[in-house]
């Protein structure tokens, strides 16, 4: 009892208190990295962003056709869409791909004009695969009737139910469709305020800690507009899509952006509040 007893009090204590030191480190750790303002730190890509003079990196070439041009922004070049076939795309790469779980940002500049659009919506930026208006996967930023809006889309999955474990005939299928494009109705998030159609400039903003049920952000030039349960999304969003600037991927709709947008950013993380308050005051 008197060994047992020595053995706790020389070995066993000092080993958990190590391990309650290491927990304590990594937790102070990732709260210092959250703290820190870096936005150069998982930048995936930067589109729309020549002239800038912060030094960030831009992102992989872009193209446009259609009624969009290069013309002069708040402090470098915008892209100006006439919101009738302006097409800007960006070729899909690794980077993109935001896997299961994978966090991530999106923002840009915009200065949105009214526009007669399908459902009242203009596309921002897109990175999503479609099937029609109904089902997608991937995700995106945009406007709904001037207020800033995401949907966050993953594929259907595998759910199991008691009547498919008994039923091995439905194993397959399941399997089969598990990446199969989701009803997006219950991804899309739209906040409250305020319309930006207001001939102004907007830094506009989403994040994604898909592991918190407060996780999900919408900011309009640096404050959160809204928040979400971003757990729900934590599916698969990766698709072979090219990334989309100011256009819609259903071509039957009509709903590309009218306006100027500058200054597209794509981030392989969430970006704290403090953070976006720093991108919205460059």
């Amino acid at each position: 009892m008197n060994l047992s007893a020595g053995l706790i009090k020389r070995v066993l204590l000092p080993l958990l208190a190590l391990v309650a030191l290491g927990v304590g480190f990594a937790f102070w750790w990732q709260a210092r990295l959250e703290s820190r303002v870096d936005l150069s730190r998982k930048l995936v890509g930067r589109w729309a962003a020549e002239g800038q003079a912060d030094g960030l990196a831009a992102g992989s070439p872009m193209t446009l056709s259609g009624g969009v041009t290069r013309v002069k922004g708040r402090k470098g070049t915008a892209l100006s869409f006439d919101g009738v076939d302006g097409n800007v795309s960006v070729p899909d790469a690794r980077g993109m791909a935001m896997g299961t779980g994978q966090n991530l940002s999106v923002m840009a500049w915009i200065q949105p004009m009214h526009a007669d659009t399908t459902f009242g919506i203009m596309s921002i930026v897109e990175k999503r695969k479609v099937g029609g208006i109904l089902t997608a996967r991937g995700f995106c930023l945009n406007l709904s009737d001037g207020r800033l809006a995401c949907q966050i889309a993953p594929p259907v999955g595998i759910h199991l139910t008691k009547a498919t474990l008994l039923a091995p005939n439905t194993w397959v299928p399941l399997w089969k469709g598990r990446n199969a494009l989701v009803q997006v109705a219950p991804f899309i998030f739209v906040a409250p305020g305020p319309d930006l159609r207001d001939g102004q400039f907007h830094h506009v903003a989403l994040t994604l800690d898909r592991h918190s049920k407060k996780g999900g952000r919408l900011y309009v030039d640096g404050r959160p507009v809204m928040t979400f349960d971003a757990t729900m999304s934590n599916g698969n969003l990766a698709n072979a899509e090219p990334l989309l600037i100011g256009t819609h991927p259903d071509t039957t709709i009509h709903a590309g952006f009218k306006g100027l947008i500058e200054d597209v950013r794509l981030y392989s993380r969430a970006l704290s509040q403090s953070e976006i308050e720093a991108a919205a005051k460059q």
